[in-house]
C-alpha cells in the first residue's frame, strides 16, 4: 500500500513539473484535495491519554499543547504563538530515517535545500540564494545560537552539532525574529530541542550504512538520577567516500580535465560529541562537531580535478538557570561560548592556496518575566556579547576584526478580551563595529470561536555585514568594503488556523517582505566583485497546511506554498521556486510491529545565475522500520530518490562556469540501534 501510494504520487507530482508550461499549483491542489478528503472523511476521534505521555508518541492536540520558547522568548503553547510554527518531532525523525537537520528542514512547509557537495543552503520564503554563508536563518540548540562568528553560517548537514537521535523536536518559526534574538534573525528562526537522559534509560548503540560507500557508528548514554538530575552524553562518528561526477562544462579537451569527469573527489567525515546535564531549574550542555569535505565542483575558477577540501569545527558550552523571584516575577540567565575553525586548501593554476578563519566568542542574556496584572505580561531582556576574535587569512590577507554588542528588548502581551492577545515588542542593539539598530514588533492573536484562531503579525529584523563580506580579499577575485552598513527586513503576515477534535488541523498563511540596504555581492570591474548595499527586493506569499493524526496511528501532513520573490531589479529572484508541495504519510503495516512511511517533495522551475531556468522535480522516499527486531533491537530502512530521478540544484555564482550541480541519485540508508537495558 505504501509503494503504491509513493507511485501514485510521485507520478502526478513528476509529470507536472517537468514540463514549464503545466503550472505546479494544479499538482499542488491534487495533493492538497486529496489530503483534505483523508482528514475530514474521517469521525475517529481519540480519548485523551496521560499528561505525561512522551512526545514521540503525542497527539496533535498534546503537540499543539507543549510549550514552545522561540516564537516569542516567553515560554507558550504553539497555539497561542504569533507565528506559524513548524515541529517536526522524534517520531517524525525516527519514521522517515532522516540523517541531518537538513532533511528535517526539507520537509516542512515552505523550505528547501540547496546542495552545492559542499554545504547545504536553506531557502525559505523566497530567499534562497545558494552560496550565500550568510544564511540569514538564525539556528539555536536549546534556545543557545550556534551560527559560527565569522560567516554567520548555519551548519543544517553533516558538518552540524547535532545526532538527529538527540533530537526531541525542530521548531521553525518563519519571518523576522530581532526582537527575541536580534542579529541575524533575519528570515526565520529554527530551535532544535535536545532529548533528555531519561528518553534512553541507559546506554544505546547505533550503526548506519548507506549508499556511496557510507558507514557511521554511534553511542550514547542516557539516564535520570534520584536526585531529579538528567544526563545525556553521545559520540558519532561518519565515514563516506562519496560519488563520482560528469560536469559537462569541463569536458573542453583539456587533458587535465579528464573529459569533465571528477573522481575520487566527494568524501567526507565527521566526528560528533554532546553532553548535557540537567536539574529541576538549571542546565549545562556542551557540543563538540567537527567535518571533514572534499569537494569535486572546482569553486572559485580552483584548478579542477584537483583536491579540494573544507575543514570545519565547531564547539559550544552553554550554561542556563531559571528560578521564580516571586509570585510574580521570573528570571533566566544564560551564558555561553562557542569558537569555530575552518581551514580550505585548493590549487589555482598549479599553486597551492590556503585560507584559515577562526572565531570565538562569548555571550550572557538575564530575562525578567513579569506577570503583575493577569491581563498584562511583561519580559525585559538585557544582553551582552563580547566576538573577541573573527580572523581571517589567506596567501594574500590577514584580518581579525573582534568587536562586542549590547542589546537590550522589551515585550508586552496585553489581553485585551478572553479572547483576543495584543503584543508588542521592541530591541535595541549596539554594535562597536556598526552602530545601532532597532527592531520592533507587533502582533494580534484572535480566537473568534473556539479552535479558530487569527494572527497578525508586522516586524522588523536586521542583520550586521559579516566579517566575511566586510573585509574579506584575496587580491584577484574580491574587494573589501568597509564601510559595508546594516541590511534589513520588514514583514507582514496573516495567519489562519482552523482544527477539529483533537487529531486534525488546517494552516493558511499569507505573508509580504521587503529588503533594504541588502548585502549582496556585485560587479567591481570585469574581473572583481564586491559586496555592497543595494536597495532590495520584496517577497509575497502564501503557505497551506494540513495534518491529520488517526487512533490507530496513521498520520499524514501535506502542505503548499507559492512564493513570488524578486530582486531590486524586480526580476525573479535567483533560485527561487514559485510552488514547493509536500506530502509526508506515516503508517503501521503489521500489528503495529512495522511501519511504513512515504514521503513527496516537489519544487518547481527555478532561476540559475547564468538566467537559465532549471527544471522542477518531484524526489519520493520511502522507509520501513520496526520497533524491535530482537528484544532490544530496532532497525530502519530508507530508499531516498525511489524513482531515480535525474535533477539538478542550482550552483552557486562562485562556481561559475557550473550553472546546475548533480543530487543524488537513488540511494539507500540502513540504521540499526539496540538498547543496553
Amino acid at each position: 500500500m505504501v509503494l503504491r501510494l509513493a507511485l501514485f504520487f510521485h507520478r502526478i507530482l513528476f509529470y507536472q513539473s517537468q514540463s514549464p508550461n503545466r503550472p505546479v499549483i494544479r499538482i499542488t491542489s491534487v495533493c492538497i484535495c486529496l489530503s483534505c478528503i483523508l482528514l475530514f472523511s474521517s469521525t475517529q476521534h481519540v480519548i485523551a491519554q496521560s499528561a505525561n505521555r512522551s512526545l514521540s508518541n503525542a497527539s496533535l492536540e498534546e503537540l499543539l499543547g507543549f510549550e514552545v520558547v522561540t516564537a516569542s522568548k516567553i515560554a507558550r503553547q504553539v497555539s497561542d504563538a504569533p507565528s506559524a510554527v513548524s515541529i517536526v518531532t522524534a517520531a517524525d525523525i525516527k519514521a522517515y530515517n532522516y540523517r541531518t537537520l537538513a532533511d528535517i528542514l526539507s520537509s516542512m512547509r515552505g523550505l528547501n535545500i540547496t546542495y552545492d557537495r559542499a554545504y547545504d543552503f536553506l531557502g525559505g520564503r523566497g530567499y534562497s540564494s545558494p552560496g550565500e554563508y550568510s544564511g540569514r536563518i538564525m539556528l539555536l540548540i536549546d534556545g543557545v545560537q550556534v551560527n559560527d562568528n565569522v560567516f554567520n553560517q548555519a551548519y543544517f548537514g553533516h558538518d552540524g552539532l547535532i545526532d538527529v537521535e538527540l533530537i526531541e523536536r525542530v521548531e521553525y518559526i518563519p519571518g523576522p525574529g530581532s526582537v527575541a534574538y536580534g542579529n541575524n534573525a533575519f528570515f526565520g528562526i529554527i530551535n532544535i530541542i535536545t532529548k533528555r537522559g531519561k528518553q534512553f534509560g541507559g546506554a544505546q548503540a547505533g550503526i548506519s550504512l548507506g549508499s556511496f560507500e557510507t558507514g557511521r557508528g554511534r553511542i550514547t548514554f542516557g539516564k535520570q538520577f534520584e536526585n531529579n538530575v538528567d544526563l545525556l552524553m553521545s559520540a558519532s562518528g561518519l565515514k563516506s567516500n562519496g560519488q563520482n561526477f560528469y560536469f559537462p562544462p569541463f569536458d573542453d579537451g583539456n587533458p587535465v580535465h579528464q573529459g569533465g569527469n571528477a573522481r575520487h573527489l566527494d568524501e567526507q567525515d565527521n566526528q560528533r560529541l554532546f553532553g548535557k546535564l540537567q536539574g529541576n531549574n538549571w542546565l549545562i550542555e556542551a557540543g563538540f562537531g567537527r567535518r571533514h569535505k572534499e569537494v569535486p565542483t572546482a569553486p572559485y575558477t580552483a584548478d579542477f580535478n584537483s583536491r579540494y577540501f573544507y575543514n570545519d569545527a565547531t564547539k559550544f558550552i552553554a550554561g542556563q538557570y531559571h528560578t521564580d523571584l516571586s509570585d510574580r516575577i521570573k528570571l533566566s540567565l544564560l551564558a555561553d561560548y562557542s569558537d569555530y575553525h575552518h581551514l580550505a586548501n585548493n590549487l589555482y593554476a598549479g599553486q597551492l592556496w590556503t585560507e584559515k578563519a577562526a572565531g570565538s566568542r562569548w555571550s550572557t542574556e538575564a530575562k525578567f518575566a513579569i506577570n503583575w496584572f493577569d491581563f498584562h505580561k511583561l519580559v525585559l531582556g538585557i544582553v551582552y556579547r563580547d566576538d573577541f576574535q573573527r580572523r581571517q587569512e589567506n596567501p594574500a590577507f590577514a584580518s581579525n576584526q573582534g568587536r562586542r554588542s549590547f542589546s537590550l528588548y522589551v515585550q508586552n502581551e496585553f489581553t485585551v478580551r478572553d479572547n483576543l492577545w495584543l503584543n508588542l515588542g521592541v530591541r535595541y542593539d549596539h554594535f562597536t563595529d556598526d552602530g545601532d539598530a532597532a527592531s520592533p514588533r507587533f502582533a494580534l492573536i484572535y480566537e473568534p470561536l473556539p479552535d479558530h484562531f487569527i494572527r497578525l503579525s508586522h516586524s522588523q529584523a536586521h542583520r550586521t555585514p559579516t566579517p566575511f563580506e566586510k573585509y574579506y580579499t584575496d587580491d584577484r577575485s574580491i574587494f573589501a568594503n568597509p564601510g559595508l552598513g546594516i541590511e534589513y527586513v520588514n514583514a507582514s503576515e496573516l495567519v489562519l488556523e482552523r482544527r477539529w477534535s483533537n487529531q486534525s488541523r488546517v494552516l493558511a498563511t499569507a505573508y509580504h517582505q521587503s529588503t533594504r540596504n541588502f548585502i549582496n555581492s556585485i560587479p567591481y570591474n570585469p574581473d572583481f566583485v564586491q559586496y555592497r548595499n543595494i536597495r532590495g527586493g520584496q517577497a509575497t506569499g502564501v503557505e497551506l497546511e494540513a495534518e491529520h493524526h488517526w487512533q490507530n496511528n496513521i498520520r499524514l501532513r501535506a502542505s503548499y506554498a507559492y512564493q513570488d520573490s524578486r530582486n531590486n531589479d524586480h526580476h525573479w529572484a535567483i533560485n527561487s521556486p514559485h510552488h514547493l508541495g509536500k506530502i509526508n504519510l506515516t503508517a503501521p503495516l503489521f500489528a503495529e510491529k512495522l511501519f511504513g512511511a512515504v514521503e513527496v517533495q516537489t519544487v518547481s522551475s527555478r532561476k540559475a545565475f547564468s538566467n537559465d531556468i532549471i527544471s522542477g522535480y518531484t524526489v519520493t522516499n520511502v522507509t520501513l522500520g520496526t520497533g524491535r527486531l530482537l528484544r532490544n533491537l530496532h532497525a530502519t530502512f530508507t530508499v531516498r530518490n525511489l524513482f531515480g530521478t535525474d535533477y539538478m540544484h542550482v550552483a552557486p555564482d562562485y562556481n561559475l562556469p557550473l550553472a546546475v550541480i548533480a543530487q543524488d541519485e537513488r540511494n539507500f540508508w540502513l540504521q540499526l540501534g539496540y538498547d543496553f537495558k
